[in-house]
């Protein structure tokens, strides 16, 4: 029984497991940046460099702190650590239509006006709008030939059935061997249906197939995130000199030869794609650190841009979680306070 349980269980679990992994590396389509960057590209936008690196699930919050950041909203946290965040529209913003769908999915026809907490009904709209809004996107990035028209799908489903049909038979043997007594063999049998569901978490279901044209601002962005990781001036010069990198035409100066201030604001237009990276908290202790070291007359400079930092770590810390971000905003609000009870009222002002 042991030799058929390895034959027939532990062989095809090992082997359709190994597919998986195969699979998930596939799917992630990782690039080495050349250089380390220090900016987006100038023609790029959160959302859409969002998908290009496949943080799709933090997209939407990245967008809505790319606005604070942009100073076209203002995050107003709550008393409470858990409240609902309010967001208010800058008086004379000028929004993209991009930045507008954003806002419309994250205050749609259920909108109240007031500062509340979402139920689950609401909460499952807000989802709906915002899987729409970054299929949109999505739909825009294939017009421009950065990403196949269709996700690959096929590993998935086969990996998945194969899995089905392998914990069928591996069920058969673990009442064949309970039955028997054969404990070698139920052992064996086990760890083969531990491989096959770990086939199942681990192989992707879909992935977006990203294109040769998406190469250059992939590697753009992957080295934007070698820079947010690797954000201390001498470990970066172990790396890569900042002079002699061939950096992309932006409008900022690299972070080691600017002045204190502009390297602040440097730093804070990457707060949302810290977001993007998963790096937010230690990229926002950053700015804070930076801040402190800034002497009195380059705060007077700097104006509110510290406070809008703060504003955005509460905001975060208010949700829970910066994925959580979207879902915990409450009451909308226009330049002058006044809440805006629902989406059209918004694009009336």
């Amino acid at each position: 029984m042991l030799t058929a349980a390895l034959v027939f269980a532990i062989l095809p679990a090992s082997l359709i497991l190994g597919l998986g992994l195969v699979a998930r590396a596939v799917a992630s389509q990782r690039l080495k940046p050349r250089v380390v960057q220090y900016a987006p590209d100038r023609d790029s936008t959160v959302l859409r460099d969002a998908l290009l690196v496949d943080a799709d699930r933090r997209a939407a919050s990245a967008a809505l702190i790319d606005l604070a950041v942009k100073r076209k909203i203002r995050l107003m946290p709550g008393a409470g650590k858990h409240d609902p965040i309010g967001v208010e529209l800058a008086s004379g913003s000028v929004l993209t239509a991009e930045e507008a769908a954003l806002l419309e999915a994250l205050f749609g026809p259920e909108h109240t006006g007031a500062r509340v907490r979402r139920f689950s009904a609401d909460r499952r709209a807000l989802a709906g709008r915002l899987k729409s809004l970054l299929l949109n996107t999505e739909h825009a990035l294939a017009r421009d030939g950065l990403v196949a028209e269709r996700r690959v799908t096929w590993p998935g489903v086969t990996l998945t059935v194969f899995a089905y049909l392998g914990m069928l038979v591996e069920a058969l043997f673990l009442v064949v061997t309970i039955v028997d007594g054969d404990w070698p063999a139920l052992i064996a049998t086990l760890i083969a249906v531990a491989a096959t569901i770990a086939t199942i978490f681990v192989t992707p279901s879909s992935w977006r197939k990203f294109l040769p044209a998406a190469d250059d601002r992939r590697e753009h962005l992957a080295g934007l995130e070698q820079y947010i990781e690797l954000a201390e001036a001498d470990r970066l010069r172990v790396l890569q000199s900042p002079s002699g990198a061939e950096l992309r035409t932006t409008d900022a100066a690299t972070p080691e030869s600017s002045d204190p201030v502009t390297r602040f604001h440097l730093h804070e237009r990457l707060l949302p794609y810290a977001v993007l990276f998963g790096l937010e908290r230690e990229w926002i202790a950053k700015l804070k650190l930076e801040h402190t070291e800034l002497g009195p007359s380059n705060l007077e400079t700097l104006g509110d841009l510290a406070e809008v930092t703060v504003d955005i770590a509460v905001a975060i810390d208010a949700a829970g979680s910066v994925v959580e971000l979207t879902a915990a905003v409450g009451d909308l609000a226009d330049g002058a306070g006044n809440a805006i009870g629902g989406v059209f009222e918004l694009f009336n002002l």
